[in-house]
């Protein structure tokens, strides 16, 4: 456990150090969180054009809660880089699971959809009379932090497939997200969906614990919010749990047939 952590704690620094090379605090707020901001505006005016607060609210939120899902999946560039740049192998070799290794690699995204979540939960709903709980909104951004680990352990296993075709990541990256975006109670209800396809969202990050923050935000019942909450825990734990199996035999391939330092 003492060399899973501490790998950890190095994929985490090593993190910090790229993502501090590509971004400022003026990058980070002027071009990237803008750019969410934005994108959730654009929703909530849909609902306003709709002359509906009822809508106003729903789509408003929603795309708040998305903003964590596509900071989080972003783990999915940077795992399946290190294949692309060559450095694989050299994770590999870590005296560690893989999979402590790639989870590292995308911490510091994580805090960033946090961070960007939160600041949109406390700025935008004002401007489009969204009427949210004060204080007991304060608990929103531990929720949003549920759903992005949730979403982290979903784009890591997706990571973990596509690591045979470095190439496509970009493609997987938006496909990740705006699957999650489209099916998941962000624009339209989960209920909109026939049957079949609703069982298959039950099983997608953030429609558990999108649902939690919506009643929490209604002032639903406690037992609703933690019961979606708790739902959305065990929808993280089994991406988790496939992505690990999924690194794993990527890696076991890898070594057997040499196609580990493929960077294609």
């Amino acid at each position: 456990m003492r060399d899973q952590l501490r790998v950890l704690k190095h994929g985490l620094i090593a993190s910090w150090i790229m993502f501090s090379a590509f971004q400022t605090w003026k990058t980070w707020t002027f071009m990237w969180l803008s750019r969410l901001l934005i994108q959730a505006c654009f929703y909530a005016l849909i609902g306003r054009m709709l002359g509906s607060q009822q809508q106003v609210d729903y789509l408003l939120i929603g795309n708040l809660v998305a903003i964590m899902a596509i900071d989080a999946t972003v783990v999915i560039l940077l795992t399946v880089g290190e294949r692309h740049s060559g450095t694989l192998s050299l994770m590999v070799a870590a005296p560690a699971s893989h999979l402590t290794v790639y989870l590292g690699r995308g911490l510091v995204n994580l805090g960033s959809g946090v961070a960007a979540s939160t600041t949109a939960f406390v700025v935008l709903p004002p401007l489009f009379g969204v009427r949210l709980p004060w204080p007991e909104a304060g608990l929103v951004p531990l929720m949003i932090f549920v759903v992005g680990l949730s979403c982290y352990c979903y784009g890591t296993c997706v990571a973990s497939f596509v690591l045979g075709f470095p190439s496509a990541r970009w493609l997987a990256l938006n496909l990740s997200y705006l699957v999650l975006m489209t099916f998941c109670g962000v624009n339209v209800p989960t209920s909109f969906w026939p049957d079949w396809l609703r069982a298959v969202t039950s099983v997608l990050p953030m429609t558990h614990g999108l649902a939690a923050i919506r009643a929490f935000i209604a002032e639903g019942p406690a037992t609703t919010v933690l019961a979606q909450l708790g739902l959305e825990v065990c929808v993280g734990a089994v991406w988790f749990a496939v992505a690990a199996v999924s690194f794993d035999r990527m890696v076991r391939r890898g070594r057997r047939d040499g196609t580990i330092e493929f960077g294609g």
